[in-house]
């Protein structure tokens, strides 16, 4: 709260809210959802530090400042949990995985058997080199497979890590930006989205979102670096 107040004062220094500035501010909230009441306590500072702030001077700046900034906690506030539900063979478990890691503004938590999909590797590639915080849990003996990305994507200075047992990590599900999981049968492969019949669940409903992130952490401390 105090992070997304100070955020609020700063960009009224220089009496210019960019839209990078707003998109900031939005992915602040996003990444610390707010109940009803820490909602009124900042539409209330928004208030506030716009009043310190104005001059006749600057007035026309303010009034769209207040609107922008209100607008930009409004945007972000839940309307409720949403899920929807994926379908292969075809484009659209792929799409939905790609869009989800082009979209992400702050990290990527990826759990999957394997990645040997080029589009989805260069994605996750390209996400990295945005700046994106990316860990990613794999399968060892799959990670030896010809066409596996894995080794591309660790030199690429993305952590790895995998299980070194004779078990299988087969896990294939992925949080982005802690607040929206992509979870199903669906492997990372080229197979599974021209060939086989496979799915996908998206969904942003809290509860189900922390029992991921909780079993990906739980996993990041046992397995073995790649």
């Amino acid at each position: 709260m105090n992070d997304l107040v100070e955020y609020l004062k700063l960009s009224l220094e220089d009496d210019f809210f960019s839209k990078g500035e707003r998109k900031s501010l939005r992915a602040l909230v996003d990444q610390n959802p707010l109940d009803e009441q820490q909602l009124a306590f900042l539409r209330g500072k928004i208030f506030e530090l716009a009043d310190q702030k104005i001059t006749p001077q600057n007035y026309n700046f303010i009034l769209a400042w207040i609107k922008d900034a209100t607008s930009a906690l409004l945007n972000t506030h839940p309307q409720g949990a949403q899920s929807d539900a994926y379908f292969s063979p075809g484009e659209m478990c792929r799409n939905v995985i790609i869009k989800q890691i082009q979209s992400a503004v702050s990290n990527l938590q990826i759990c999957v058997f394997t990645i040997s999909d080029n589009v989805i590797s260069d994605s996750i590639l390209f996400a990295h080199r945005k700046g994106l915080n990316i860990k990613i849990i794999t399968d060892n003996d799959k990670s030896l497979d010809e066409g596996s990305d894995i080794e591309a994507i660790a030199k690429a200075g993305i952590p790895v890590k995998m299980d070194r047992t004779s078990n299988h990590m087969h896990h294939k599900f992925m949080v982005a930006d802690n607040k929206t999981v992509i979870t199903g049968s669906y492997n990372w492969t080229r197979s599974a989205a021209k060939f086989n019949h496979e799915n996908i669940l998206l969904t942003n409903e809290s509860s189900v979102v922390k029992s991921f992130l909780k079993e990906f952490d739980q996993l990041w401390k046992v397995m073995a670096d790649y």
